[in-house]
């Protein structure tokens, strides 16, 4: 096989609820997705996504600097055009937009490999399981009382035997009181993930987790900046709640001096964050070698193969408004059933976008005017 053409698209798509953590707002979802063709009429789908802003820039890294790397390479060779890409795009930085342009191509190539191999392609990346447990999770910081507990008598009522709330005010006080009504509603025996998008300095996340443990948190999730490594250490010895990182970071590299410090219990490399499945193997396997689990940021419907592709698979994220079926962009809905999600068994990783849906959110020119993600 040659890969005879690559075409990439921008889409910007407003969300179907209000989501809103501790630090930011997103106003819209942002698609980059790439379709490679190949001469032997096969094409795979890739795609990354950014939280309302960097979409177009990445769209332009793909085209102009990555597809000629690209075009007539054989699919099968995935890892040399992996490094390939990372070597020319490394000099503007190892990570970040880098790694997204990496894998809008990275995932549509595995995806080809799939479909070339008659396989759903968790299995051809390892085949671990079957199946993996998720949790419903809520971007709701802005949420309190009836509000939050009516979302989380939805996640109940759909089978999800774990749950993920924000947590983050400026008064710890109103943490206490929302962790403490969710846990009363839920019960012992449901997980409870916390996640405080990395807002606190070191010593105000240990202070703030004390306050928060009396309800049996399953992980603390991004307490504090994820650069500051000796951070993580100093809380995880402080509090003793399991703590999770690693959805923004970028690297193998980073992973590897996060699991060598002992600051994560939990990695959560995002498939599009690493720069697609050829990375985020990597990164699991290493993960493996420490006796540590995954469970990857987001984008479910990709993050399902690779949960089931590796034994160290942990649990998948199924974001409330935020999944392509949530989204209405597939042709075919992707969904959790009773709290497990079971990849699409067709060849390759199933996901079909629907050009007439997504065609009104197209991003063909410069965007102007913004709104900030920054609350």
């Amino acid at each position: 096989m040659r890969v005879t053409g690559i075409e990439t698209r921008v889409y910007r798509i407003p969300p179907t609820i209000k989501i809103e953590d501790s630090i930011q707002r997103v106003s819209h979802w942002e698609f980059v997705i790439s379709t490679v063709t190949t001469d032997s009429g096969r094409s795979g789908t890739g795609f990354c996504y950014t939280n309302s802003f960097g979409g177009t820039a990445i769209r332009e890294l793909v085209e102009t600097y990555v597809t000629p790397l690209v075009i007539g390479q054989d699919p099968q060779d995935v890892e040399r055009i992996w490094h390939r890409c990372w070597w020319e795009l490394h000099p503007l930085g190892s990570g970040g937009m880098t790694r997204f342009a990496i894998a809008a191509i990275d995932i549509a190539l595995w995806d080809v490999l799939a479909q070339h191999a008659g396989l759903p392609l968790y299995r051809l990346l390892g085949g671990a399981r079957e199946c993996i447990p998720a949790y419903g999770s809520g971007i709701n910081m802005h949420l309190d009382g009836e509000p939050l507990l009516d979302q989380m008598r939805g996640f109940l009522a759909q089978g999800y035997r774990a749950v993920k709330m924000k947590v983050g005010r400026k008064n710890p006080e109103e943490d206490v009181e929302r962790v403490g009504a969710v846990r009363r509603l839920i019960g012992p025996n449901i997980q409870l993930m916390l996640d405080a998008n990395q807002v606190w300095t070191a010593g105000e996340a240990i202070q703030r987790i004390r306050m928060l443990q009396p309800f049996d948190p399953y992980w603390m999730e991004e307490p504090i900046l994820a650069d500051d490594r000796a951070g993580h250490v100093q809380i995880r010895q402080a509090t003793g709640v399991p703590v999770a990182v690693g959805e923004t970071l970028y690297t193998r590299y980073e992973f590897a001096d996060y699991l060598r410090a002992g600051a994560v219990d939990i990695v959560q490399a995002d498939v599009c964050r690493v720069g697609g499945y050829t990375e985020w193997l990597k990164i699991a396997h290493l993960a493996a070698s420490f006796n540590v689990p995954v469970a990857p940021h987001f984008v479910m419907e990709l993050s399902a193969h690779a949960l089931c592709a590796v034994p160290n698979g942990l649990i998948l994220e199924d974001l409330q408004g935020g999944s392509l079926t949530d989204l209405g962009v597939l042709v075919e809905p992707i969904r959790v059933l009773q709290g497990e999600m079971r990849p699409p068994q067709r060849p390759g990783h199933g996901i079909v976008f629907d050009a007439a849906k997504l065609r009104p959110f197209e991003v063909t020119g410069k965007l102007t005017g913004v709104e900030p993600a920054r609350t």
